[in-house]
């Protein structure tokens, strides 16, 4: 009967803590995908493929209160479309591939990105 209680009592413990490690796993999982990072990414994405589909003449906003975030900065150079998010600079960028020349403004309460 000893054993017994013993066996059942180190199974309840062992149980308990593989869900607080599973709890523990989930918590920061949720973070990393809420995260401001994704949110900056996602932003560059977007911005790259307008670019990469974006004929001269054509210009496109960003506005600075966005769903994502707040948008500090948008940068454009070396074929890279860089923007901060929320205060977190972008290292990385996102690349795109157009010919044509682009130039991003800075107008009061948005962005403008234009092709030339």
């Amino acid at each position: 009967m000893i054993k017994r209680g013993e066996l059942f009592h180190q199974t309840i413990i062992q149980v308990i803590l593989v869900a607080l490690i599973l709890a523990i796993f989930l918590m920061a999982t949720a973070g990393k995908v809420n995260a401001r990072d994704v949110k900056q990414q996602v932003l560059e994405k977007q911005s790259a493929l307008l670019i990469d589909s974006a004929t001269p003449g054509m210009s496109f906003e960003i506005q600075k209160v966005n769903i994502n975030g707040n948008i500090n900065k948008v940068e454009v150079k070396e074929g890279k479309i860089f923007i901060s998010v929320a205060g977190l600079n972008s290292f990385k960028g996102y690349p795109y591939f157009s010919k044509y020349s682009v130039i991003v403004r800075d107008e009061g309460s948005k962005f403008i990105i234009e092709i030339k």
